[in-house]
């Protein structure tokens, strides 16, 4: 039910618009992060710096989280348009929080130091397992429960 709530959703010009161009932008930004820091602006220093693996899986991460993003904003319009309240702060928290957890752990852990620097933690992300792959994870978790949050909400509205 939540997934056709979805592909309804979608399908209307309006929002699915709004869900592409946040995805894309999104996407661009994430793409942006990761290559600014890198000698040359080159996806290849990126590939010989951090290996094939963990570039495949960031991007890929990257790319659910632009699209989660853009489905996500989507979401949240058409909730406005139909319900015309605030009262689902946690499904927008989260998605905010995924959000900007997405664009922390973008690129390589070094790269990330300037974000995490504002919270006094420059190296923080050298420091985990998996060099920040954990917090793209923690975003599309993120992500994905406000995206659950939102379509229960509107479906709840529909069914009134």
């Amino acid at each position: 039910m939540l997934l056709k709530i979805i592909t309804t959703v979608l399908k209307r010009k309006k929002y699915g618009l709004i869900a592409l161009g946040a995805g894309i932008v999104m996407a661009g930004l994430s793409y942006y992060l990761t290559i600014a820091h890198v000698a040359f602006h080159s996806f290849f220093v990126l590939l010989q710096m951090d290996g094939p693996l963990f570039i495949m899986v960031s991007f890929a991460l990257s790319l659910a989280i632009s699209t989660l993003f853009g489905i996500y904003l989507a979401l949240i319009v058409f909730r406005h348009d139909l319900i015309k309240d605030d009262k689902n702060a946690k499904a927008v928290a989260s998605g905010l929080g995924g959000t900007i957890a997405g664009l922390a752990a973008s690129a390589c852990p070094t790269c990330g130091a300037p974000l995490l620097a504002l919270f006094g933690a420059p190296l923080g992300l050298m420091a985990l397992p998996f060099q920040g792959l954990e917090i793209k994870v923690l975003s599309v978790l993120l992500l994905l429960l406000s995206v659950y949050l939102l379509t229960q909400s509107i479906e709840k509205k529909l069914n009134c």
